[in-house]
């Protein structure tokens, strides 16, 4: 019996809610980074978060004997991961912000930002597949992890990405001027006495709470492509910073909700399918004059 789309999207309600949460609100952090001139951070932090998240699965088994799970055993951490979800966030939270400390650290030491993004890139991609191979549950679950294979997202999933990417929203909303100003130029925003750094700060927090949550709940490569791909297909639309926030957001929930139509019509996964339509609304931006 074939099963109707009411029913689909009932099924999968939490992960389709936390995808299109993920595509209002990853977009606005890709803003930012395009501003920065660092939207291969894009690509590269979303790595350093599933290498962590699989590092977490590596050092499970001695955390537990040692540290411990709280209520849940090792033989039930190991089999579902809405057990101990914020072991694994705090994994790819710290992996996250020691890879974006990295670059930060480095870009002020000068140099080239495209091949220190690039080597940082290769060295994340590597470490997900030898940290998998080490891991208790093995390449199975870096091959969904990386796959985009989201629709086993649960409540605990949803209620997790929704309060952290909310927060980043309304900082976004709250500071929404200092951090255009920071971004866009630095050296005016300090003339003009803003705290620079702090607001500096603050974004990089803000990227970095993004791409852990993001890349807990829904893997690196729909994370990855909603923070770079939306922000490209809408600037040449975007006469404004605000229109611009507004018309990335919404390519990127269009981007959702068309990957979500494929991969339901075509049996794709939804990561890649979200990804590959978000693709697509890149071509219209070719035809038009910034």
């Amino acid at each position: 019996m074939d099963i109707t789309w009411g029913e689909r999207i009932d099924l999968f309600r939490y992960a389709l809610t936390a995808a299109a949460i993920a595509g209002l609100a990853c977009p606005l952090i890709g803003v930012f980074l395009f501003l920065r001139r660092t939207s291969f951070y894009g690509i590269a932090l979303p790595q350093f978060a599933a290498a962590g998240v699989v590092f977490g699965f590596v050092l499970m088994p001695w955390w537990a004997s040692h540290v411990g799970l709280g209520d849940v055993t090792l033989e039930m951490a190991l089999s579902d991961t809405h057990a101990v979800m914020n072991y694994h966030l705090a994994w790819a939270a710290t992996f996250t912000f020691g890879g974006l400390f990295a670059l930060v650290w480095l870009g002020r030491r000068g140099g080239s930002e495209i091949g220190r993004v690039a080597a940082a890139f290769a060295i994340a991609n590597a470490a997900t597949y030898v940290f998998g191979r080490l891991s208790p549950v093995g390449k199975s679950f870096v091959d969904e992890l990386l796959a985009g294979e989201i629709l086993g997202v649960g409540v605990h999933e949803l209620e997790t990405i929704s309060v952290l990417l909310g927060i980043v929203v309304a900082a976004i909303v709250v500071f929404y001027r200092d951090l255009v100003l920071v971004s866009f130029d630095r050296e005016f925003a300090v003339v003009l006495g803003k705290r620079v750094v702090a607001f500096e700060s603050l974004l990089n927090v803000l990227v970095g709470v993004t791409v852990a949550a993001g890349t807990m709940t829904l893997g690196p490569t729909i994370l990855f492509g909603l923070i770079v791909l939306p922000p490209l297909a809408a600037r040449p639309f975007a006469s404004s910073m605000n229109r611009f926030l507004v018309a990335s957001s919404l390519f990127g929930v269009l981007a959702v909700v068309g990957g979500v139509y494929v991969s339901f019509a075509w049996d794709f996964p939804l990561g890649a399918s979200v990804v590959a339509v978000a693709a697509l609304e890149l071509i219209p931006a070719l035809f038009v004059r910034r």
